[in-house]
């Protein structure tokens, strides 16, 4: 980029209407020109932009600054540096309100042409998407959002596809969000009523089993003819919100402006951080630049943007490779439905003879809640041979494939199935069977069996129902000497709970009632196929690639232990983050989790958070060079802690269930409050017990 703006970095205190002060971090260019107003780039959320995301934020800051935006973060109501009570959960009316009333301040800007763009991935998504369609703040012109969701109930990571789901998230916002704020880090009577005595969030979700008003509220999907703002989406097939992007752009296009949507092998992260995604990535933070300003900014030099067909989608050829490519409509046109059987003899096959449309056989599978941990943590985190999860399921694989074939979109599936309990969840993988014999993830999706009606109703043992499912949005490539399989079981363990009771179910092979369906996309010639998007081949400019040299870590760990009566899963992660100022935080996060061979509703999740800060940790180059102790879990640094202030804050979080109910405790301990090794502990401990709702 030629001549770059250069920039000054501010904090200010935006306040709210009772008072209640937010802490604002601004980055703002300085004028080229004499009057020279600037549109603000907004991220709003609780994840302490002063300590524990200040590290992370920093390229994103630095490099829409420097192409004239004013750059703000905010740090939402009661979290990090901002004042008040911590929201009671994620997406409150409050934090709408108030994100709201940031919007107009920050457009009161001197410095501001008045145009606000809000942005980000997962949370800050999240409430993009929200702003611009249950609010409208005027000042607020377009958003672009990665990762989000329309569907706060089966499209997030409490209830996914409607099952209770864990992971080291549900944990990790409680924990963080406990810690007293920076810089003064005061730990008073204050701080312990607003924060660190407020009750888990899993507890809050654990009211709210089933589908209703309490999601439904801030569910965007429940406002489409209300999102008319122009917006940019990206959804990523190793994400668990891949859905959201062309879910919104198939239901709102016509009330908006313009929607832009790109799906590509992304994980939970932004394209350009490719070291992070299985498959090519290129400068998303180039397609923020380009889109905000054709929106914000009145001397855009082009219009390319609003030229370029509305849908790219990276067209899968493994789980590594594929192509990008532009599609001008959705559904795409040339699309056609290829019905293909779930049949006797464990087959999947395309056409179906007098003899069999006849037939009915029936497959019966015996209940394992242990089984799935290749599935992965949630839908597309599968990057592993799912042949040992396989072994478990029920496996119907087609002939092997003759000629190529695409799919683009959401597989449609139905079954007749029964259970022998009166209440089943079913999963269903679509999966590529390659020519050494290796089983590759391609989608899935699950469906709590009581969820089938509206409102949900107990199975009734034995009875068949017909179920449909539609399997999370994907594209593959099925190439020749493949074969195409789908796998079913009841249950995929530990991304989803697994449902209370021993039984049997059963698969009934009635060619009416049991198929599935792709959405294939007929081969485009090697001499006709398009070039890629342009977009997608523009790299990362080198002096935009910031240094890691002050975040590192250990390796994360996943491991799988099995003993004659349960199986346990351990995960661990490791960060640590040197900041400027000479802040030393090491974060631990650590999940066992152990389910039941021989009783399905015995299962437990058992976890624990350990943040510890250092000051005074100054003179050394990367976080490499701060020696760490080999001992108690590596969390301090092998320093003389005497001498400099430090506190440490653990949360440890066991959740377990029986046939009945679910329950929560939770016990928060701030270790050395005043700083020293010697002062006393503050501890807040909680219980909570809860009815299984239909999970």
């Amino acid at each position: 980029m030629s001549n770059p703006y250069s920039f000054t970095t501010e904090d200010r205190w935006l306040t709210m209407g009772d008072g209640v002060r937010l802490s604002c971090t601004l980055a703002v260019p300085i004028p080229k020109q004499t009057d020279e107003k600037f549109p603000i780039l907004l991220e709003y959320r609780p994840y302490r932009k002063d300590d524990s995301f200040y590290n992370y934020i920093q390229p994103t800051i630095h490099y829409l600054v420097r192409r004239g935006f004013i750059v703000a973060n905010v740090d939402i109501r009661g979290t990090g540096s901002s004042e008040g009570v911590l929201i009671e959960r994620e997406y409150t009316s409050q934090e709408l309100d108030d994100g709201e009333l940031v919007v107009e301040l920050l457009a009161r800007d001197p410095r501001s042409n008045g145009r606000v763009g809000m942005h980000g991935l997962s949370w800050t998504a999240f409430n993009s998407l929200m702003m611009a369609t249950l609010r409208h703040p005027p000042a607020l012109r377009a958003i672009f959002a990665a990762h989000g969701s329309e569907d706060l109930y089966k499209n997030d990571i409490h209830f996914m596809d409607g099952i209770l789901h864990q992971d080291e998230y549900i944990l990790s916002v409680d924990h963080e969000n406990a810690l007293p704020a920076p810089p003064q880090y005061i730990m008073d009577e204050k701080w312990i009523k607003e924060r660190f005595t407020a009750r888990p969030w899993i507890d809050v979700y654990l009211e709210h089993q089933l589908d209703g008003e309490f999601w439904q509220k801030h569910s965007i999907k429940y406002a489409y003819e209300n999102f008319t703002l122009p917006a940019y989406l990206l959804a990523g097939f190793y994400d668990g919100y891949k859905d959201f992007a062309m879910n919104i752009y198939e239901n709102a296009r016509k009330a908006s402006s313009k929607i832009k949507v790109v799906v590509g092998p992304f994980v939970h992260a932004m394209p350009d951080a490719s070291h992070r995604n299985p498959g090519p990535g290129y400068d998303g933070k180039a397609e923020m630049v380009r889109w905000f300003n054709h929106w914000l900014k009145d001397n855009d030099e082009t219009n390319d943007i609003m030229d370029e067909p509305d849908i790219t989608l990276f067209m899968r050829t493994s789980l590594t490779t594929g192509a990008y490519r532009y599609e001008s409509e959705w559904p795409i046109t040339r699309r056609k439905i290829q019905r293909m059987f779930i049949s006797s003899g464990k087959k999947l096959i395309e056409k179906i003879g007098e003899d069999t449309a006849a037939m009915s056989d029936i497959d019966t599978l015996e209940y394992r809640p242990w089984v799935g941990f290749e599935g992965g943590e949630w839908w597309g985190s599968a990057t592993i041979d799912q042949r040992p999860f396989d072994e478990y399921c029920l496996v119907y694989d087609s002939d092997l494939v003759d000629n190529t074939i695409e799919i683009a979109g959401y597989v449609d599936v139905s079954l007749q199935v029964s259970a022998t309990a009166p209440l089943a969840h079913w999963f269903v993988r679509l999966e590529d069977v390659d020519i050494d014999g290796q089983v590759w993830f391609v989608t899935g999706a699950a469906l709590n069996g009581a969820q089938r009606t509206i409102p949900s109703t107990f199975l009734e043992p034995n009875h068949p129902y017909t179920i449909k499912l539609q399997l999370h949005f994907t594209t593959w490539t099925f190439f020749p000497g493949h074969r195409i399989r789908v796998a079913i079981s009841n249950a995929m363990y530990p991304a989803f709970w697994p449902s209370p009771f021993s039984m049997n179910t059963s698969l009934y092979l009635d060619p009416l009632t049991t198929f599935i369906d792709l959405p294939t996309i007929p081969g485009l010639l090697p001499i006709s196929a398009p070039p890629p998007p342009p977009f997608t081949q523009k790299q990362i400019e080198p002096e935009y690639i910031f240094s890691e040299a002050f975040s590192g870590g250990r390796p994360s760990k996943a491991e799988k232990f099995d003993i004659v009566s349960h199986r346990t899963l351990i995960f661990e992660q490791l960060s640590y983050e040197l900041l400027p100022n000479g802040c030393f935080i090491s974060a631990l996060m650590a999940e066992n989790f152990t389910v039941s061979r021989t009783d399905p509703a015995d299962q437990k999740w058992t976890t624990h958070a350990r943040q510890v800060y250092v000051f005074d940790v100054n003179g050394y180059l990367s976080i490499d060079d701060i020696p760490i102790k080999d001992e108690d879990e590596s969390v301090y640094p092998n320093l003389d802690l005497s001498a400099r202030r430090h506190f440490e804050l653990r949360t440890d979080l066991t959740f377990y269930s029986d046939r009945d109910y679910f329950y929560v405790n939770l016990k928060r301990q701030l270790f050395h409050p005043d700083g020293t090794a010697n002062s006393s502990t503050i501890t807040f401990e909680f219980n909570g017990k809860h009815k299984r709702q239909f999970q």
